[in-house]
Formats: C-alpha cells, structure tokens, sequence
C-alpha cells in the first residue's frame, strides 16, 4: 500500500518536468536540485550530496553545463576548490518546475479531507526527519497546508 502511494506522488511530483518537455533527466535534475538549494556547493559536495564520486559529478555538470544550466568556477578563497551554480537559464528552469509542482500538490491537496492533509503534513515531516534532510531555511514547512490548500507551497 505504501508502495503504491509514494508511487502517486512520484507521479504528480514527476508531472512539473514533463510539462516543460526538457531533456534533463530524472538524475540530472536532481544535481539542479541540489545545486539550486546548496547556492554554490562545490563539486565535491554536489557528488556526496548524490551519493557518487567527484568523477561522475563532473560529468554529469558537463553535460549541465552544455545546456546552459549550470556554471562551474574556481572558489575565490580556494583555488582548488570548484564550486557549481545555477545560470539564469537553470534558476528559470528550476522555478517553473517548483512552481508546477506547487500547483500538482495543491490541486491534489486540496480534494484531500483537512484532517488527512494534516495527518500527511505530520507524517512527511516525520518521514523527512527520519531521513535525516533537515528543513531549509528557503523551504516552507507545510504550515498552512492543512487549512489552506491553496496555499502555495514546494
């Protein structure tokens, strides 16, 4: 049951990149995620955030770099440190795709009972927590979401 349910928000979660048509891929758009929430991680911190080697990481900035999505560019205080951010291009990107899945979850939200939105809420920032993601400082924490479902949120 479960299974199938996180397979239902992988669903609408997943409905934001399909409606731009972009070519990043599923793993590509993660590192922009990444990238995006880190504000100039280094390559090195992309590739542990990924959970892969720095090899790999370069690579697939490569190809983000080749789209016009990403920059790569020395650290100013460390000469061998590379540090990754979004263009005005990706920032673009990452913004529509953050706000489509703001309204997926929205409209899905809000034909749930208040109740069950709350219980959601609770049980995701207990799943988020158990994960070990703590909450960002740029992140909205949910709150709202119980009473408002047109609250906007991603």
């Amino acid at each position: 049951m479960l299974a199938g349910t996180l397979e239902s928000l992988i669903t609408v979660w997943g409905r934001a990149q399909e409606a731009f048509g972009t070519t990043v891929s599923p793993t590509q758009l993660r590192a922009l995620t990444i990238i995006h929430r880190a504000r100039g991680i280094s390559l090195h911190g992309l590739a542990q955030e990924m959970g892969t080697v720095s090899s790999v990481a370069s690579r697939l900035c490569d190809r983000l770099d080749s789209a016009g999505l990403v920059t790569r560019d020395l650290d100013a205080h460390n000469r061998r440190k590379v540090v990754v951010a979004l263009t005005s291009d990706g920032e673009s990107l990452m913004d529509a795709i953050r706000a489509r899945r703001a309204e997926d979850l929205v409209d899905t939200l809000g034909r749930m009972p208040a109740a069950d939105r709350a219980a959601l809420v609770a049980g995701m920032e207990a799943f988020r927590r158990a994960a070990g993601h703590p909450a960002h400082a740029d992140s909205d924490t949910g709150e709202g979401v119980r009473d408002a479902p047109s609250r906007r949120f991603a």
